[in-house]
């Protein structure tokens, strides 16, 4: 697939923010890749999402002009960081949560101004922005582990078997 696109990855409920994606595309005439399950929410929305093979979904991030996540709402946002990996842009709602996630390897836009995020895609649509994947020191999967087993352990205060 050519890089003449942006990427979507996730559901569409209402919190995704996904029709303001949608406006924001259509003001910038780009096209947007929409990956995930198709359910209810992407059926209202008009939408196919692809369901893709874990294969699939590293070729459209690495070929990507950038990931858009517009959500209003997240607890965590793990696209961003595999976009990221993938050396993919990463442009996202400016909502507290990205900030402390991605801190300054995202761009960020109004979430409420499907304006604002057109602008933001017109630009990398003309020349893909860099991408700083420096904040991806501060995560691993194995740091997520022995943390969330810290987690456990204090909570039942137990230890593993030595």
């Amino acid at each position: 697939m050519k890089d003449n696109y942006f990427l979507y990855v996730g559901n569409a409920y209402p919190h995704k923010n996904v029709e303001v994606l949608i406006r924001a595309a259509k003001l910038a005439g780009v096209r947007v890749v929409f990956v995930g399950k198709e359910d209810y929410f992407y059926t209202r929305l008009g939408i196919k999402p692809k369901t893709v093979t874990d294969t699939e979904l590293s070729e459209l991030y690495t070929h990507a002009r950038a990931l858009v996540f517009p959500s209003l709402m997240e607890g965590f946002g793990l696209p961003a960081l595999e976009a990221l990996t993938h050396n993919c842009p990463v442009i996202v709602s400016d909502i507290p949560v990205f900030h402390e996630i991605l801190g300054r390897s995202a761009i960020y836009f109004d979430p409420s101004s499907a304006e604002d995020l057109a602008q933001v895609l017109e630009r990398a649509a003309q020349k893909r922005p860099p991408v700083d994947q420096s904040i991806l020191k501060k995560y691993s999967w194995q740091k997520m582990a022995q943390e969330t087993l810290s987690v456990y352990e204090n909570c039942a205060g137990v230890r593993p078997s030595q």
